[in-house]
């Protein structure tokens, strides 16, 4: 396998870096520096070309292509963007600007969160927004900080004019942008607002936000379902959008079951001692030799820190070797303050703890017992899944058999999985081309929809208790 890298003398990336951005991710622990003398690859991983160059790729699993919509941080020239696709999230947010009817990217940026300094997850903001209702400060800094993007996006490209702008996002961030009330979403039943119309003219410019199923299924989770064409599947198959809430849908016999479990900020490195955001420089896989750990990060930069991805290849290290039992217990061998992973750049030492394995082993239980929950609602075993689609920033980097092996995936086979990427901006895309206005695609999967409520649910906490335990070498498929 090839690809060429078209690059000219102004060029000040290294290979690896310019391999990532073209979606082909290369292990590589010196992150460029070429401690191994180009011994690894056929090529000098810290070489930067000043003109276009063929590079072979070694035939690997290792090495991970990503799919759906192109985040392209170099503007193609070649396209004029109608469009503006939003992925409001609760700590980053993604802006693509697009081509409809082309389905190209022109250019697209990343950038955390502004209202991050007010509450770290949802529920902390609902709390600060419900108590501080006079300031509207939620919605004004995210309102600001979208403004600053677009205008200064526009002031670079003048020439162009945008026609639409698509946005998706959980229910709460929805709220915190139209400005509405969140009072009744801080307690059961959690009823979010009632709005009527989720599209308006702003400069010109039709606006038209995907709409929330329910208090914690939004209208990113409502097009990642539209992105899979859940609404018209006869196939049985599972939507999984990984993070501290996770989000799940499963599409039976015409019908989509939703949930949404608290696995907690764990597996987007919330939480951990060292952890971080899916994010350049995060710890993505481990492996371990003894008690001694050979790191891959996101983007090959140095090591800032572990994401949700490292910890469960960790995880599963530290249970094939034997320094972790299926219960969770970490053997003598495991020192007593952590395993030192890496050192950042400020010379800190990025530790992997026991209390970090706790965490992690309450998210996976969380997000495997709400698969078993949502095919016992259906009255269906794990088993009959003809597919699991894992969405979001996790499923790029997570080593699936890593995961399986802990039992996140309830036994579901390896082959049946596959990772889609951010599942809402794929859904915005196919939507900017087909122009379905969001009231009724609200009413159309709401009749579809059944919604299951899992904070009381005898099965959902049974099933928890048990998956507390990872599989052993006999049960995992």
């Amino acid at each position: 396998m090839e690809i060429k890298l078209n690059v000219n003398s102004d060029n000040t990336k290294n290979i690896l870096d310019l391999l990532e951005e073209q979606g082909i991710s290369l292990p590589c622990n010196c992150h460029g520096e070429n401690l191994c003398g180009g011994s690894r690859y056929s090529f000098p991983c810290g070489m930067i070309p000043k003109e276009p160059i063929t590079i072979p790729l070694p035939e690997s699993s290792s090495i991970e292509k990503m799919e759906g919509i192109d985040l392209m941080q170099t503007p193609n020239l070649s396209i004029m963007p109608d469009t503006l696709l939003i992925d409001l999230g609760t700590t980053t947010i993604a802006m693509v600007y697009y081509h409809s009817k082309q389905g190209s990217t022109f250019f697209s940026e990343v950038f955390a969160n502004p209202q991050i300094p007010y509450g770290a997850d949802v529920i902390s903001r609902i709390k600060y927004a419900v108590e501080h209702p006079e300031n509207s400060i939620l919605h004004n800094v995210l309102i600001a900080s979208l403004k600053e993007h677009i205008s200064s996006f526009l002031c670079r490209y003048p020439d162009i004019h945008l026609k639409q702008c698509l946005i998706g996002g959980n229910t709460t961030m929805i709220h915190l942008l139209l400005n509405l009330s969140l009072r009744d979403m801080t307690g059961v039943p959690f009823t979010p607002a009632q709005i009527k119309n989720f599209s308006f003219s702003y400069h010109d410019v039709n606006v038209s936000i995907l709409p929330w199923l329910s208090a914690f299924i939004g209208g990113d989770i409502t097009a990642g379902i539209l992105s899979l064409s859940f609404d018209k599947r006869n196939d049985t198959c599972l939507l999984a959008d990984l993070g501290t809430n996770g989000e799940l849908v499963l599409c039976h016999k015409g019908r989509l079951f939703t949930a949404s479990t608290a696995a907690g900020p764990a597996l987007e490195g919330g939480g951990l001692s060292h952890g971080c955001p899916a994010i350049p420089g995060a710890i993505s896989e481990v492996s371990l030799r003894g008690l001694l750990p050979r790191i891959r990060t996101i983007g090959n930069k140095l090591p800032s820190g572990i994401c949700g991805s490292g910890a469960i290849s960790l995880l599963a290290e530290l249970l094939s070797h034997g320094f972790m039992d299926t219960k969770g217990i970490l053997s003598d061998k495991f020192p007593e303050n952590g395993i030192t992973l890496a050192r950042s750049t400020s010379g800190t030492s990025i530790l992997f703890t026991a209390n970090d394995i706790r965490q992690m082993q309450l998210a996976i239980a969380a997000i495997a017992a709400g698969i078993d929950t949502l095919c016992h609602e259906a009255g269906i075993s794990t088993h009959s899944i003809d597919s699991l689609f894992l969405a979001g920033g996790l499923g790029y980097f997570l080593p699936l058999e890593k995961a399986a092996s802990l039992g996140m995936f309830c036994n579901i086979k390896r082959e049946r999985i596959h990772c889609v990427g951010n599942s809402c901006l794929n859904g915005l895309a196919k939507l900017s081309k087909e122009g379905n206005t969001m009231s009724q695609i609200q009413s159309h999967l709401k009749e579809l929809t059944t919604e299951v409520s899992l904070a009381e649910n005898s099965y959902f906490q049974s099933s928890y208790i048990a998956h507390m335990s990872y599989p052993s070498d006999d049960t995992t498929a």
